[in-house]
């Protein structure tokens, strides 16, 4: 799946991630060109927003389960874990030094609601892209 911020519409976007910036780039090269990242390893970031790692249920329940099943069929594949893989996803919405919204993951299978992120954004962050 290849995202691409400019043709979707969305806010400026910054992508965290525990690998190294070369780990960063290999993976974004393939999957979002030209997108924005920060190298955070020791999670700092992770911790600051409330990121954590998941329960059992939360990593292997039935809805991750599910969710990869619709993964493998949309073609993403399983890649080789980068940092700590039993950390749970986030998605925040920021503006200065205010969290406008967020989205954390469920379970390891969550997906993000992109849209509704981007949405929240653009009403409220003065030139925001319409």
């Amino acid at each position: 799946m290849r995202l691409r911020a400019e043709e979707e519409g969305f806010p400026n976007t910054l992508l965290v991630h525990q690998g190294t910036p070369d780990e960063g780039m290999k993976f974004l090269t393939k999957r979002w060109p030209g997108a924005r990242a920060v190298s955070d390893p020791d999670r700092r970031l992770y911790s600051a927003f409330g990121l954590a790692r998941g329960s059992a249920g939360q990593l292997f329940g039935l809805p991750v389960w599910a969710n990869a099943i619709k993964a493998v069929r949309f073609g993403v594949g399983v890649t080789k874990p980068v940092g700590d893989p039993l950390v749970l996803a986030g998605s925040f919405v920021v503006h200065g030094s205010h969290v406008l919204a967020s989205d954390r993951a469920a379970h390891a299978g969550s997906i993000p609601d992109l849209t509704e992120l981007s949405r929240i954004a653009k009403a409220h962050m003065p030139g925001a892209p319409a």
